[in-house]
Formats: C-alpha cells, structure tokens, sequence
C-alpha cells in the first residue's frame, strides 16, 4: 500500500508478473478492465529481498486519480511540504522521503539515453553513483540528494507532457526505523 499524507495518493499496490508486466495500466486492483489503470510495481521488483529501487508506476490521471496529482510535485512549495511517502507490503512497513523531482525522457528503441526505469539493483558502488548522477541531472529541484551507497529507493513514474515520452519522476529514500 502506498500512500503520500497530504495528497490523495492512497492506493494497493499490485505487481503483474514479467510475462505481462503491462497488465495493471488497463486493469484495477480487482483485474477488471479499468481506464485508471492501478499503482504497480515493476514487474522485476523483489520487494520481499529488498531490491535497491523499488520502481512504483501509476497513470497521470486528469481527474487527478492514481498518481494525477505527482505533478504538484512540480511547485517547490508543495514539495517541501510533502516530502513523506509510506510504502507497506506484507513483509514491512516503510517510510520514504522524496529527494528528487525529477523530469525525464523515455528514450526510443536503439537510441542513446538514461533509462531510470531499468536501475533495479546497483551491483556496485560505481553503478549506484552513475545512477545517482543521472538523476541529479535531471532533478529539478536544484538541491543535492542525501543518498549514498547502501540507501533503499523507492522512484515513482507517471507521464508527464512536458515532452515527447516525457515522465515525472519522484526518487525516495527509505528512512531507517
């Protein structure tokens, strides 16, 4: 379950399996065809191990619906004011704050370009600082993120028009208990 206090954000999260890792932007909790879609995880997670980033994905709803209201995250004020996000699963509870706003490309096949979405477990130290650069690159918040080797993440997706293919990213750090 995710939730973000002061927003509406307060959904299951459900996670598809890899052979149909799509299946919950057309589908509700219930698995019903459902034009919201609902807030997955990534197909890849391992959220019972623990993976670096948990990647959590979610429709930019006009209603403001699943995760239509992240784009308020794009006002400093507000930010500043909601930096708290609560992920529980059937193993912990967890608290997260947000560190970056992020603003985002998906690059098309075969073309060159950061791919957030595929950074799932660091491996090393040098991929995990390679991660963290890249999303400096693209945090508009201007301010340095307290995150070193060793955190736990937690990067929430959406669309975002700002481009072609563009996404809001929020990236979280998991806070210790």
């Amino acid at each position: 379950w995710i939730s973000i206090p002061g927003t509406g954000i307060d959904y299951p999260v459900m996670q598809a399996v890899p052979e149909s890792s799509d299946f919950y932007l057309t589908h509700n909790y219930d698995g019903e065809e459902d034009i919201n879609g609902s807030i997955f995880l990534d197909s890849r997670n391992d959220y019972e191990q623990q993976d670096d980033n948990l990647i959590v994905y979610g429709h930019n709803m006009k209603s403001g619906l699943m995760f239509g209201e992240l784009k308020d995250f794009l006002d400093e004020a507000f930010w500043r004011e909601h930096k708290a996000i609560t992920f529980n699963t059937i193993y912990e509870k967890a608290e997260y704050e947000i560190v970056a706003v992020c603003l985002a490309k998906v690059p098309q096949e075969g073309e060159e370009g950061f791919r957030y979405y595929d950074f799932i477990n660091a491996g090393n130290e040098e991929n995990f600082n390679n991660f963290l650069e890249n999303m400096k690159k693209m945090n508009i918040m201007g301010e340095g993120m307290d995150i070193s080797y060793g955190d736990k993440l937690l990067t929430l997706s959406t669309c975002n028009n700002y481009t072609e293919d563009g996404r809001l990213v929020l990236l979280a750090k998991k806070l210790s208990p």
